[in-house]
């Protein structure tokens, strides 16, 4: 895994001056993919470019790619033109592809890397191993558990879902449809979430909100449409962006694990504060949903709990 940070215009509007991003040399990249090469004839200079065409595909001017070989280009054609249209095709084994959303092996490379330069996380892996790759499925029923989870411990988040879900025999809208706010506080859930579940539920059913569709969007995107959800705030989309959709740099300042577990990772005399958090994980973009998953790993271990991974076992 490389670290890149962008230096110019050529892949606007998809990465901007000053963005950072990782990639994988664990796999090849496929066409529509963002990649980082070396410049043709420019020693140690690096290039971002997305993969427009790949082996056996016809590029207008040049022909028929052959098996190694690959077209990049620039998405801002007018600002930046300095790609295969200058400079020919490239082997694809050069190209590295930018790493959008986390799986198991970019998750090790990630832990690997951060481990190698932060002496606090190279800890949490020597005192307790490296954490495993959790992560919850994407849509509707993962967004319920969350905001069972608010405010809560993950233990009372979990056995609250199990009774919604006996009361309602799955965890669905259609489900939350045929319910009413009295029969979910009977079985605990508060007078604020209530409300906070069936319109969600309503907007799911409806259309209004498309968690499917969410999978395409950018980070920013997603969570701009997350908080749009009455009853979702900042921790929870982070936590879904985290968990179900698996963007790299997520990470969810306002968890209470999170903060202690920090300060206990890197020794830290006081318990830090949101605004404090975003500065101390600053070192860890653009991977820190992986330096995120470190600290818990590290913050269940010390008292003897795991991340429920069902909560309706």
């Amino acid at each position: 895994m490389h670290r890149f940070r962008v230096a110019e215009d050529s892949m606007r509007p998809a990465l901007a001056p000053g963005d950072e991003f990782v990639t994988t040399g664990s796999r090849r990249p496929v066409v529509g993919e963002i990649v980082a090469l070396p410049h043709p004839s420019r020693n140690g200079f690096w290039l971002v470019k997305r993969m427009s065409a790949g082996p056996g595909q016809m590029v207008d001017g040049h022909g028929l790619l052959v098996d190694d070989l690959a077209w990049v280009t620039s998405d801002n054609h007018i600002v930046d033109g300095h790609d295969s249209r200058t400079f020919g095709p490239v082997p694809i084994a050069t190209l590295q592809p930018r790493v959008e959303h986390l799986d198991e092996g970019t998750f090790d490379e990630a832990v690997r890397m951060l481990a190698g330069e932060d002496p606090g996380l190279a800890g949490v892996i020597d005192a307790f191993g490296p954490p495993r790759f959790w992560q919850r499925p994407s849509g509707f029923s993962t967004l319920v558990w969350l905001i069972m989870e608010q405010q809560v411990s993950l233990e009372s988040g979990a056995a609250m879902y199990r009774r919604l879900h006996r009361l309602l025999g799955s965890i669905d809208p259609a489900a939350f449809g045929a319910t009413s706010e009295a029969e979910l506080r009977g079985i605990g859930v508060t007078r604020q979430k209530a409300p906070y579940l069936i319109d969600l539920a309503t907007r799911v059913a409806s259309g209004d909100l498309d968690l499917d569709g969410m999978q395409g969007q950018s980070f920013g995107e997603a969570r701009q449409i997350l908080l749009s959800v009455n009853g979702i705030g900042p921790w929870t989309a982070d936590a879904y962006l985290l968990s179900a959709l698996r963007f790299p740099d997520v990470f969810p300042v306002g968890d209470r694990a999170l903060q202690v577990g920090t300060a206990e990772v890197l020794g830290m005399s006081t318990v830090p504060r949101e605004g404090e958090l975003e500065i101390i994980s600053a070192p860890w973009r653009p991977v820190r949903a992986a330096a995120a998953r470190i600290i818990w790993h590290a913050y269940l271990a010390r008292r003897g709990r795991t991340e429920p991974l069902d909560p309706t076992a």
